[in-house]
């Protein structure tokens, strides 16, 4: 279910807000994300967010990283 994968990863996605947050429970991770707007994947490598946007958009202007804001 999607909750466990959230609970794991820490991914929550604000489309408000456009800002993605990520507070890993397991390190570095490649994940499924699914908005209204559109699907894709989060990878977090070496503290590092990449999204890739498999089909339609998802648009992020902030990262929060375990509570730290990383702009774009």
């Amino acid at each position: 279910s999607y909750g466990l994968l959230q609970g794991l990863t820490g991914i929550y996605y604000d489309a408000v807000d456009k800002t993605l947050y990520i507070d890993s429970r397991i390190g570095d991770f490649k994940c499924f994300i699914s908005a209204r707007s559109g699907f894709g994947t989060v990878e977090f490598k070496a503290g590092r967010p990449i999204l890739n946007v498999v089909y339609g958009t998802i648009e992020v202007e902030k990262y929060n990283i375990s509570g730290n804001m990383l702009d774009l």
